[in-house]
């Protein structure tokens, strides 16, 4: 089965993650397929791509078992990986199409950096949400950092990043991050949007896409960011995250 599907119904494409068994989570065989289906939708005529993960969760975030497997690689080896994979995923962000994440149930971690890295947001009121990198004993990735104060401003970016907490789709309109929906609602409203966003010219917006970008630079996050989870990925503070995650309690880290 794909892990990822892309499909496009007149001026509105749909850009799907498809492992809803896994909760959506990211590994590195997602992000291939993620890759390709982004160039697809890059080279269609539609004029807005929304982003949506199938099933009960937008997306988890990075797979136990591919975190798992990064553990026994060196830190020379991974870094480069980890900022390929993130490039994966954050080339969503360089579609010239308007992109709209529709969230529902879970958006954790790289999942919940996923859904910042499109246009526009709307969330179930009662979707659950957070950047869960140091809970999990990772420094945060895939431009948690720059996402998150684009879609938060400052003071409240650094909170949630600092603490890790889960806050709700509520919440995150109620900050300016996007738009919240009542659950029921959330396929009408995304779509609604999408397809009011689609009414508008096409090369205007592309434009205007491309104008929202022109300051912006990833790469040197990035970079930063996969230096450091090479590094955290061979100590112990991981191995003990993951526990406590599986167990359900709070972890104890060393460092």
């Amino acid at each position: 089965m794909p892990r990822v599907l892309w499909s496009v119904d007149g001026p509105v494409g749909r850009l799907t993650l498809n492992r809803p068994e896994a909760l959506n989570a990211l590994d590195e065989e997602t992000a291939a397929e993620f890759s390709a289906a982004v160039r697809a939708a890059a080279r269609s005529a539609a004029k807005v791509v929304v982003l949506e993960g199938a099933g009960r969760a937008f997306c988890a975030g990075g797979d136990l078992h591919f975190i798992e497997r990064n553990q026994r690689r060196t830190a020379a080896d991974l870094a480069p990986r980890m900022r390929r994979f993130y490039g994966a995923f954050l080339s969503v962000r360089a579609l010239p199409q308007i992109v709209v994440a529709k969230v529902q149930g879970a958006a954790f971690g790289a999942g919940l950096c996923l859904a910042l890295a499109a246009d526009l947001r709307v969330a179930a009121e009662d979707a659950r949400l957070s950047f869960n990198f140091v809970r999990l004993g990772l420094n945060p990735g895939m431009a948690a950092w720059p996402l998150a104060r684009a879609a938060f401003g400052d003071a409240r970016a650094r909170e949630l990043l600092v603490t890790g907490r889960t806050f709700s789709g509520r919440e995150l309109a109620a900050w300016g991050g996007g738009f919240a929906a009542a659950p029921d609602a959330l396929l009408a409203e995304s779509e609604a949007l999408a397809r009011r966003a689609a009414v508008g010219c096409g090369a205007a917006l592309r434009l205007l896409k491309a104008e929202t970008r022109l300051q912006e630079n990833l790469a040197p996050f990035l970079t930063f960011e996969a230096r450091g989870q090479a590094r955290a990925f061979r100590g112990p503070d991981l191995a003990e995250g993951l526990a406590a995650a599986r167990e359900r309690r709070e972890p104890l880290f060393r460092g």
